[in-house]
């Protein structure tokens, strides 16, 4: 009596929006008839649920599957249909190689297909391509509609947005004056991880009910739609990194929590590389805004049981490591010589001077974010001639310019950490008592490029700080 071939029963579904993972359970279902029909034992059932094949990203129980087919524990592979397995031809030659090299069987519920003859071979790859076909032509169709209700200020659907209501169109006033606090909190240079820490303090939480973390805090501080906008950001399947944000289209057919003023400051400060106090939460009020009289950072460290500012000499780097300075002190020094500094209207004057937006700038940023949805679609349209390589480097270039634009705008937003701080010294301070240390710090990184210390000649030496004005 010749052995029971074992069959490994495959089943995926690239989507489960519910997550209840029907669709794999009606397959296997069906796989199951199937190898009782042949005569086949189930070995194993591997389910890849909500993986797409046509994404070309990693679908763990296929290749666990692979494995076992090639150490010999499965002689057969039952599965729905063709297009279960892979929508790539490519990939299709490695289930023919993986037949050739172990006998592998395989078998589908909707007609069976041996792998062992050039005519099954045949019929597995033309039902391939087709697969492959209609995934390129359903992503296509995608992209095109989804483009076309932008434009028409349509929404998209999908799971209620933090501030609307579930008809994604009422402004849910509550969570909307949250979004604008929010707003003008990282306007005024606050962290996005400070942010996130209050607002799960007070026990705030996302239209999920989870709670507030950095990246979907930033992703919704970042949509065209907080503006009453909507914007186009194609998708392709995973082939390229998905920009943070897309090209703002159309005015939308929902009223706007904040103004697309302020929405693209926000996109501009949030999506700029190495934009300071955004991205992080601050221990240490002064780092890097102190600089040592070798022009070396000085970094916030304990020494000695005390917090200080220090050039921190390190292997490889070419500082003095000399300059050292407690952090209560330096702090109050350059506390006061801010303050001061507010209290005079010419010195105000002179620093919103330099706030406004470029209007070129402002255009040249929205025209880059254009250009590069267009070069994506471009790239996702399976008619495309543009190679990987062409397409990297004109979305490098693009990006590079959009970039640099981007850091051009958010600089502009400096003085929005300034509202609030008006009237005589002792009101200042009373202001800058009532912030943290994230906002504290970009009250000082609006008006000082950087201070200089030098060595200290006596105690406590106010002279060793030198300041360099942003006005």
């Amino acid at each position: 009596m010749y052995p029971m071939t074992r069959a490994g029963i495959y089943v995926r579904i690239s989507q489960d929006r519910t997550g209840a993972g029907l669709g794999v359970a009606r397959q296997e279902q069906d796989c199951r008839a199937l190898c009782g029909r042949l005569g086949w034992s189930v070995a194993q059932v591997y389910p890849d649920n909500d993986v797409s094949a046509y994404s070309g990203k990693p679908r763990p129980q296929w290749q666990r599957l692979v494995e076992d087919v090639k150490s010999g524990t499965v002689d057969a592979i039952a599965v729905w249909h063709v297009d279960r397995l892979t929508r790539s031809p490519r990939e299709l030659e490695d289930v023919v190689d993986l037949a050739d090299r172990h006998g592998l069987a395989l078998a589908t519920v909707t007609g069976e297909v041996d792998l062992a003859t050039s005519t099954g071979r045949m019929v597995a790859r033309i039902m391939g391509a087709a697969s492959r076909h209609e995934s390129e032509h359903k992503s296509e169709r995608q992209i095109r509609q989804r483009r076309q209700a932008a434009e028409q200020g349509r929404d998209n659907g999908g799971p209620r947005p933090y501030g609307f209501e579930g008809d994604r169109q009422t402004i849910r006033e509550g969570e909307a004056v949250v979004i604008r606090e929010v707003a003008a909190r990282l306007l005024a240079r606050e962290s996005l991880t400070s942010v996130c820490r209050d607002l799960n303090d007070r026990g705030l939480v996302t239209s999920r009910g989870n709670p507030w973390q950095k990246k979907p805090l930033r992703n919704l501080m970042l949509s065209a739609r907080i503006s009453g906008r909507r914007e186009h950001n194609p998708w392709n399947g995973g082939k390229t990194p998905r920009p943070l944000t897309g090209e703002v289209v159309a005015a939308a057919a929902w009223p706007p929590i904040i103004t697309p003023d302020d929405s693209d400051r926000l996109r501009a400060l949030l999506t700029a590389k190495a934009n300071g106090g955004t991205t992080r939460a601050r221990s240490y009020l002064l780092s890097g805004i102190l600089r040592c009289q070798c022009e070396a950072g000085l970094v916030g460290r304990p020494v000695g049981g005390k917090r200080r500012y220090i050039c921190h000499k390190r292997p490889g780097v070419d500082n003095c490591g000399t300059i050292s300075v407690t952090t209560g002190f330096a702090d109050d020094v350059v506390r006061d010589l801010v303050l001061v500094a507010l209290e005079s209207d010419d010195f105000r004057a002179r620093l919103y001077a330099r706030a406004e937006v470029d209007p070129v700038v402002r255009k040249a940023v929205v025209d880059d974010e254009r250009r590069l949805v267009e070069l994506a679609e471009e790239w996702a349209d399976p008619g495309s001639r543009m190679s990987r390589g062409e397409w990297r480097a004109a979305r490098e270039k693009i990006e590079a310019r959009l970039d640099g634009n981007r850091r051009t705008m958010a600089r502009a937003t400096d003085t929005a950490p300034l509202d609030g701080m008006t009237g005589t010294y002792d009101d200042l301070l009373v202001e800058w008592e009532r912030r943290n240390t994230s906002q504290r710090r970009a009250v000082v990184a609006a008006v000082l490029v950087k201070v200089i210390v030098g060595p200290a000649r006596r105690k406590l030496d106010v002279d060793r700080f030198d300041p360099r004005w942003r006005a």
